[in-house]
């Protein structure tokens, strides 16, 4: 275990999930090839204004408002069967990283930005999710990192205070807030992330 912390917390995309070339929706571009729908109709979809706020903060139900894009668009499939092909797209696992979760002993948990339907994605269908305590997910949380009450939250959830818990996130704005509030943290990048076996006693 790490010295002096009781639990460490996983962010899941880009870190746990790979975003390659930092690309948030690489599968998007295939839309056309496999289900014959053009991207551009999806990224009007996901660049409706304040749409993704809602989700993520669990203020709109995810495919609630696929349905309704998928109608408005005519597109010939159902909101269930393109949330599925969603999340099964954005699977794509950091081998290396979920095998240092696998190695390091002791309380882990998953804190993430995503809606509930994602979180329960993770948590059920994905090795990372199997391997900690829970799935921490915004949309369920009703914030969403960086904002405070977000990690309030996961204090409380875990019963831990802020400086015995370590947070393990490729954002810089996640990892400084954390920080405000007292959290040992890692910034998970392509040049820091050969420390992270080290940071955890591995």
């Amino acid at each position: 275990m790490v010295s002096g912390v009781d639990v460490v917390v996983w962010d899941f995309d880009g870190v746990l999930n790979v975003n390659p070339g930092g690309e948030v929706f690489p599968w998007v571009a295939r839309l056309k090839e496999d289900l014959g729908i053009a991207p551009a109709s999806f990224r009007r979809f996901l660049n409706e204004p304040g749409q993704a706020r809602d989700v993520l903060k669990g203020d709109a139900d995810l495919l609630a408002r696929l349905r309704r894009w998928i109608e408005d668009e005519g597109h010939a499939i159902d909101g269930k069967a393109f949330l599925e092909h969603w999340l099964v797209s954005d699977d794509r696992p950091d081998d290396q990283a979920v095998g240092w979760l696998a190695a390091h002993d002791g309380r882990k948990v998953i804190a993430t930005n995503n809606p509930p339907s994602r979180a329960r994605y993770i948590a059920e269908r994905t090795r990372a999710g199997r391997l900690v305590e829970t799935v921490l997910a915004s949309g369920e949380i009703g914030a969403a990192k960086p904002d405070p009450g977000f990690f309030r939250y996961v204090e409380g959830w875990t019963g831990v205070p802020p400086n015995r818990l370590l947070l393990i996130d490729d954002s810089a704005d996640n990892v400084a807030q954390a920080a405000r509030r007292g959290w040992r943290t890692f910034r998970f990048a392509a040049d820091t992330r050969d420390r992270l076996p080290g940071i955890l006693g591995l």
